[in-house]
């Protein structure tokens, strides 16, 4: 099978891409010409494809000869809260030109990475937050994914659709100024090598065609604000001291019952710490 993976220089398209080579796929992956391509550059079965996701043209000569396509390549947040004109070309009017490019053939399934911001803020909410849930969009980047999913779901082809918690990474990490979310909201993350086993499981299962998915780190994940970032820095040794949001933001608890038939949820909250505490021992800060 060859598939295309839009975004496959970012991080988790870097991720995915590693995956997919090691289980025997042809990748092809598209992005920017300008991005850094030395996550995914000279790995074996992978091709590089130079491209805009906004060009018709270059998005339909990337989609030839391809069984199925992983979207990723979306401008996310900070950067999409800066130029709405900018995210929705990228993010909705993307996600339109690949699937006019799939159109001919109406075989080849789209995997949507969407996002859990989709269901807005929960906080008032019964948690867990399940699929079924409302979409409200509160920002450029959550009204684009709703736009991006809604393209999908009308286009006439097969598709599935992720619903991703925001991706962790074990890795030395600069505060921002002021965290995204308060100190007392529930939130949830995601080991990115998990995300993108759930990516990968999506490919192998025609099932789960026309569905909705949340995919977080599931019960072990669930903790406060105040508990994720200290848990994470505590496992690095590093002193922090940070600032969070006073408004509650659009991050929650989530049910994941129905993705649990993916198998993707490899890495509990001890194991990443885990992951964290050996690479400050490589960095020398343990």
């Amino acid at each position: 099978m060859k598939l295309l993976i839009t975004g496959g220089a970012g991080r988790l398209g870097a991720g995915v891409i590693r995956l997919c080579a090691s289980e025997g796929y042809l990748v092809r992956a598209f992005d920017l010409p300008n991005v850094a391509w030395g996550t995914v550059s000279g790995i074996e079965n992978v091709e590089i494809f130079k491209g805009d996701i906004t060009d018709p043209a270059q998005v339909a000569g990337a989609c030839v000869g391809i069984d199925a396509v992983v979207h990723l390549a979306a401008l996310l947040p900070p950067s999409s809260e800066r130029n709405r004109d900018l995210t929705m070309r990228v993010n909705v009017e993307g996600t339109s030109n690949i699937l006019k490019a799939l159109r001919p053939a109406r075989r080849a399934p789209l995997i949507l990475a969407s996002s859990i911001t989709v269901y807005g803020v929960t906080s008032g909410d019964e948690p867990p937050v399940g699929e079924d849930h409302v979409k409200m969009g509160t920002d450029n980047y959550s009204e684009s994914k709703i736009m991006a999913e809604g393209l999908a779901e009308s286009s006439g082809s097969p598709y599935t659709i992720l619903r991703i918690a925001p991706v962790s990474v074990a890795d030395l990490l600069e505060l921002p100024e002021t965290i995204p979310y308060r100190e007392d909201q529930r939130v949830e993350f995601i080991y990115l090598e998990d995300a993108a086993h759930a990516i990968i499981s999506v490919l192998e299962k025609p099932e789960t065609r026309g569905r909705i998915y949340n995919v977080a780190g599931g019960s072990s994940w669930q903790m406060t604000g105040a508990e994720y970032i200290g848990r994470f820095y505590a496992a690095l040794g590093v002193d922090v001291d940070p600032h969070f949001s006073e408004k509650h933001t659009a991050l929650d608890w989530y049910d994941t019952s129905r993705s649990r038939l993916l198998g993707y949820q490899r890495t509990n909250f001890n194991d990443f710490e885990a992951k964290l505490r050996k690479v400050a021992e490589e960095l020398g800060l343990r």
